[in-house]
């Protein structure tokens, strides 16, 4: 099987938009008959995402380039060769500090895939990687490691689809595998009852009332101080609370998620610029330049610039293939 290739452009709009909800929360379309899936990324360092989590699992391969990741508060760097490893559901993203050409291969998976492959200690398996200090984030190409876990990625691409019983049982074996060589190099440690992640969920799960009104109220006037109301929590508690979930400070998170917003609004509609800046809570046009400028390095009119170009494009493609294949 070839996996699908997707521009820089293409890539940035997939996990910028709808995809990513108001939780941060970013949904990747899996097969419900066997959730995981390998995807080769052209990505840039000129197109920054948004921050987001997720429950399933991600490990990238670094075929070329450097790529900065911003995992919380704190930076990660990746090199040509090493590998990425997201195994619990940290905010994270590729921020503007990468290279302007980076080509990666990725494998996204749910732990639940392999649940019956492990039996009774899956609960381990789930208690190790959950764990905060588990696991390291970037594995260097010198460990070995790296090379070892891209020829297992790489052999799982062949089997997908995996539309048969064969094909599937091989899948978790070859998932399987990846885990226990990521286990072997980083030590099994003691179990506990109480991991990192279950404490991030409770945390997560105790601002919903927040990421709901934002999901209704992005373009109504929102401030640090409203929100601490919503959570019942004082200002200066609110603010150090929220930083230590998300990572980033309520102002910067709800930014990105109004530009996420913009963005959807100028992928998808013909509304003038200045009335999408206004939709998603932008009362001062220039400040809505300015921000979106930052995040996304282009403004407004040369973001919908580009999708147009990225649709255009993949238009010709099709009629192209459909032309030549009923010639």
């Amino acid at each position: 099987m070839n996996t699908p290739e997707l521009t820089a452009e293409e890539n940035d709009f997939l996990v910028s938009t709808s995809q990513v909800n108001a939780e941060g929360v970013h949904v990747w379309q899996f097969d419900p008959t066997c959730p995981v899936d390998v995807v080769r990324h052209k990505l840039s360092g000129r197109y920054p995402f948004r921050m987001n989590r997720h429950e399933y699992y991600e490990i990238v391969f670094l075929r070329s380039g450097s790529v900065m990741w911003q995992v919380q508060d704190s930076m990660v760097g990746e090199n040509e060769g090493d590998l990425f490893i997201m195994t619990n559901p940290k905010y994270h993203r590729v921020t503007e500090h990468s290279s302007s050409e980076i080509q990666a291969e990725s494998l996204f998976f749910h732990p639940e895939l392999v649940k019956s492959a492990w039996g009774s200690d899956f609960r381990a398996l789930e208690d190790f990687f959950s764990r905060d200090r588990s696991l390291p984030h970037v594995f260097p190409a010198e460990c070995g490691l790296p090379q070892e876990i891209h020829h297992l990625i790489q052999q799982i691409s062949t089997k997908l689809p995996a539309t048969d019983l064969r094909a599937r049982l091989t899948v978790r074996a070859y998932l399987k595998m990846i885990l226990v060589l990521l286990m072997t190099h980083a030590g099994m440690p003691e179990r506990s009852s109480v991991t990192g992640s279950d404490r991030r969920r409770v945390a997560f799960d105790s601002f919903k009332p927040l990421f709901q009104l934002l999901e209704k109220r992005y373009s109504e006037p929102v401030s640090p101080n409203d929100a601490a109301r919503v959570m019942h929590m004082s200002p200066s508690n609110f603010r150090r609370t929220f930083k230590q979930v998300t990572g980033q400070s309520f102002v910067s998170y709800l930014n990105n998620f109004r530009v996420a917003k913009a963005q959807e609004l100028l992928a998808s509609s013909d509304m003038p610029i200045s009335e999408v800046g206004l939709e998603t809570g932008f009362c001062d046009q220039s400040y809505f330049g300015m921000i979106f400028r930052r995040l996304t390095q282009a403004t407004p009119r040369q973001y919908r610039r580009q999708i147009q170009q990225v649709r255009r494009h993949k238009d010709y493609d099709r009629a192209t293939s459909s032309y030549f294949y009923n010639a």
